[in-house]
């Protein structure tokens, strides 16, 4: 069942950038093109790594790590 999904992302991501790459080529954007390679090709492979079953860690998790230091000072200050 893997192959499917990974598959099925694949062929997505190909017909997007055949539909897409063009016309901002046409139009000059080459910074948005630039952003559009570099997304596409990482939410593919976060694609493919989930029809993997690899654990992807949340993003809020790291968010939590970062402000857990201001967590406990303020904590502290309002015991």
């Amino acid at each position: 069942m893997a192959i499917v999904s990974i598959l099925s992302v694949l062929v997505f991501s190909i017909v997007l950038s055949i539909v897409e790459i063009p016309k901002m080529l046409r139009q000059k954007l080459y910074k948005e093109l630039y952003t559009f390679i570099v997304l596409l090709s990482f939410g593919t492979v976060l694609a493919i790594l989930k029809s993997f079953n690899v654990d992807i860690p949340n993003p809020s998790d790291f968010v939590q790590w970062v402000y857990s230091p201001f967590n406990n000072i303020i904590r502290e200050l309002l015991e």
